[in-house]
């Protein structure tokens, strides 16, 4: 298993911060047989000295430095086309990893394209919760299962690793997909078969501002909140667009998922005018237990009816909570 290199692709953009913590994690994993394809993306502070700095002493860490801004996703799509390695994995600039999590998934890919895991998040400081990214609010799913991913993800591009082989389908990543990892879920899951581990294998660092911005509501005044509510439904609307799009291209998808698709598409192009399509409802229903999979079983049915929403209904419900 030692003659399997794995490639750590990692992005970096003024991280100077936690940069260290996060190297000397992947740096000092069980598993040794790694390389480090580190691609920034324009740092103006002193992450370019720490990486040059940790180059001179492990010659497995390899620098790359964008001539202008390329944006987070296409800057792993960089940093993995770099990747020589047998197996991929992601890794952001501010989190840390476990010390087996490379062994851990070597162990555990076995005939699957990719393997994830849950991550426990911890603060700005590096104080660790005991609370994990998904679970146990949402569902880990595994096996062929891209229907799951049509409208929501749990499988969060820095816990996972892939195989090489993956590589020639994700690339390039569509300009219009609205995350990568979602993008590499999605074709790992339609193409073969995903897992994931049992243990949460990554601290993933959540700042104070994020929090906030999730658990408070700063609304100056009803027509604030209206405003919001209506720029927020119309991006979701947007995001499904883009993500379904890209998706519905790809030609080895199964004729439940492309109806799923299709009668998706029809709704969210006539999002702004419509109350409720219950044509898409009655199909998603059908299928709830796979598109909504990493959702909690009571909640499925909820997110079935949000999804079949236009924004008429969406502006109504305003008015009734």
């Amino acid at each position: 298993m030692n003659e399997k290199l794995i490639s750590v692709a990692m992005c970096t953009y003024n991280g100077g911060k936690y940069l260290k913590e996060q190297l000397d994690s992947i740096i000092n994993q069980t598993y040794k047989n790694i390389e480090i394809i580190i691609c920034d993306d324009g740092s103006t502070d002193n992450t370019i000295e720490i990486i040059k700095t940790y180059s001179k002493k492990y010659s497995f860490i390899k620098l790359f430095q964008n001539e202008t801004n390329l944006g987070f996703v296409k800057n792993f799509e960089k940093s993995i086309s770099l990747c020589e390695g047998d197996y991929i994995a992601l890794a952001d600039q501010d989190d840390i990893w476990k010390v087996n999590k490379l062994e851990a998934f070597l162990c555990e890919i076995g005939d699957n394209l990719l393997i994830y895991s849950d991550a426990i998040i911890m603060d700005g400081e590096g104080t660790i919760s005991n609370n994990e990214l998904i679970r146990p609010k949402g569902n880990l799913v595994k096996g062929r299962c891209n229907k799951a991913f049509l409208f929501t993800n749990c499988v969060s591009g820095n816990t996972l690793m892939f195989k090489n082989e993956l590589i020639k389908d994700i690339l390039p990543i569509p300009e219009k997909i609205t995350y990568h990892d979602i993008w590499i879920a999605f074709v790992a899951s339609s193409l073969g078969t995903i897992t994931f581990t049992q243990e949460a294998l990554t601290y993933y660092r959540r700042y104070a501002e994020q929090i906030t911005s999730t658990r408070e509501k700063n609304y100056k005044s009803f027509i604030d909140r209206f405003q919001t509510k209506k720029a927020s439904n119309l991006k979701s609307a947007k995001d499904i667009i883009d993500n379904l799009s890209i998706f519905e291209t790809l030609e080895y998808l199964d004729k439940d998922i492309k109806l799923i698709i299709k009668e998706s598409l029809i709704h969210f192009n006539d999002f702004s005018n419509s109350y409720f399509n219950y044509k898409l409802f009655k199909i998603l229903k059908k299928y709830k237990d796979e598109v909504f999979a990493i959702k909690k079983d009571k909640k499925r049915l909820k997110y079935i009816r949000r999804i079949s929403y236009g924004l008429k209904a969406h502006i109504i419900s305003l008015f009734t909570i």
